[in-house]
């Protein structure tokens, strides 16, 4: 049942709120424990009771009085979690189980915070802002979603709640960083969430789950993003300003269909950053959009001209499904065959933009000048990618930021060129399946070394440096391997509205639907 036809049961009062809630939480109670996909869920079962008991006041009202129908939000009764970066009121935020605001206790648990183990964090005594944009439309929310530590890397493990399984296949990884939501939302204990994406975090999870994703355009959502910060000489001082015109990391939607994807994201979004309106999504009939798919010309990247190496069957996954679009909807899909952008020239840009970005991010969450950022890690325990990230922030000059900057401002340019010749542009939302739960990260692809932890993820980059919004549509299993994949198509600024209409024409098409789960 999608997001959108609970709403209408509820209103319509064929469902109450405490109905939904006990269903979503016994079906949490059943699966969680198989996945480790929702993390911090509410203790409080009687105030939660409560919020649904006064959810259904609402809506028994509204369905008794036409004039108050308006006034209830469309996610009323609709329970949902966060993602375990973002604060919401009442929830501990662990940053992916992160020691570094935690501590370790023998005491119980009081009012204000959270035990996981003998680890305690403190409830969260306000909203990240969009978060309470989901609770002004309605939603209960009812806990977290897991992410690696400090939300870094595709893969959702750390040690404070353990890892994410894919409900496809319990003994391969769910992604990340938004793997618990993806798992949460493919095994049915929630019907969508929030998620984020500096480097994937959005397009990799739902790829591996079957699920749809919208990466928004990225000023869209810049409330709740991290920019390229000041800094110096790599010295800590803010003597001048480096930045990006737009964030590297975006809050945005995850669901089992486009429709929802689309609701939510109205939902999500600040209403003072853009006019994005989910009914030009919702209401468009097959005729109009099968009209959007035969006027369309798709691009296909593939491997960056023999730049990005793929496990074995990944590209031919993808091109077969991208080709759907042609042979059922009548576009135009074009191979291009060359890199249109230096490979290289991308991810060197990207690794200094990023090892900048989370050590101003982890300086200003901890409070310390730069210099106090890695011994304050080291000395908390926090995972070794954070460490090197920040020393290498530490070691950054001036003239490599801004030479960086250069390189991102010339792949711009270069883009919109492309955009001038297709209307999208296509990648795998993966250079790999779903490996090994058990594993970190894959050391090598077909047979190339990855020289970083994140080296296996670079077919995200493109997107992430262009701020683009980008759609990740599900491609189905791998036929000899049986693993979920999927497919990010993004488009230029502002045009996301185009990029959900045509999933929604892929979802009418497509058979994706009903994949067995192993849950």
């Amino acid at each position: 049942v999608s997001a959108i036809e609970l709403s209408r049961r509820l209103h319509s009062r064929e469902i109450t709120a405490v109905e939904l809630l006990q269903t979503t939480l016994d079906r949490i109670d059943d699966v969680n424990p198989k996945l480790r996909a929702i993390i911090a869920l509410r203790k409080d079962r009687e105030n939660l009771l409560q919020e649904a008991l006064e959810a259904d006041f609402d809506l028994d009202y509204a369905a008794a009085n036409t004039d108050r129908r308006k006034q209830v939000g469309w996610l009323r009764g609709i329970p949902l979690a966060i993602k375990d970066l973002f604060m919401a009121k009442g929830i501990p935020t662990t940053l992916g189980g992160c020691p570094l605001f935690g501590e370790q206790s023998e005491q119980g648990e009081d009012e204000g915070s959270y035990k996981f183990g003998n680890w305690s964090f403190e409830n969260e005594v306000e909203d990240e802002p969009y978060v309470g944009r989901l609770r002004d439309a309605g939603a209960i929310i009812i806990g977290k979603t897991n992410a690696p530590e400090l939300g870094m890397g595709c893969h959702s493990y750390n040690t404070i709640h353990g890892t994410t399984l894919n409900p496809y296949n319990l003994s391969v990884t769910a992604g990340g960083s938004s793997g618990g939501a993806a798992a949460a939302i493919a095994s049915k204990m929630l019907v969508f969430s929030d998620g984020s994406d500096m480097m994937g975090s959005l397009r990799n999870p739902a790829g591996w789950n079957n699920l749809y994703s919208i990466r928004p355009t990225a000023e869209w959502m810049s409330e709740n993003t991290l920019s390229l910060a000041n800094d110096g000489e790599g010295d800590g001082s803010a003597e001048s300003i480096i930045e990006l015109t737009y964030p590297i990391s975006s809050v945005g939607p995850m669901a089992r269909c486009p429709e929802d994807l689309a609701m939510f994201l109205g939902t999500l979004l600040p209403k003072e950053q853009t006019d994005f309106d989910a009914s030009f999504v919702t209401e468009q009939s097959l005729d109009e959009l099968t009209l959007l798919v035969k006027k369309s010309t798709i691009g296909w990247l593939a491997d960056w001209g023999g730049s990005l190496p793929y496990e074995n069957g990944v590209l031919s996954h993808c091109k077969r499904t991208l080709d759907i679009f042609g042979s059922l909807g009548g576009a135009s899909v074009e191979c291009i065959p060359d890199a249109p952008f230096p490979n290289e020239d991308l991810w060197d840009s990207w690794m200094t933009i990023r090892s900048h970005s989370i050590l101003n991010s982890l300086r200003g969450k901890i409070g310390c000048d730069a210099d106090e950022v890695v011994p304050t890690l080291k000395a908390r325990c926090v995972k070794a990618e954070a460490i090197w990230e920040c020393e290498r922030g530490e070691c950054l000059t001036r003239q490599q930021l801004e030479r960086a900057v250069e390189k991102v401002n010339d792949w711009s340019v270069c883009a919109d060129s492309l955009f001038q010749s297709y209307d999208f542009l296509a990648l795998p939302s993966s250079q790999v399946y779903p490996f090994d739960a058990s594993m970190n990260w894959p050391t090598s692809i077909a047979g190339k070394k990855m020289d970083t932890y994140h080296r296996w993820m670079n077919v995200m980059v493109p997107v992430t440096l262009l701020g683009a919004p980008c759609l990740t549509i599900p491609a189905g299993m791998g036929s000899t391997n049986g693993l979920p994949m999927g497919i990010q198509i993004f488009a230029q600024k502002g045009k996301d509205a185009q990029l959900l209409q045509l999933a929604r024409w892929y979802y009418r098409n497509s058979e994706m639907k009903d994949i067995d789960l192993a849950v």
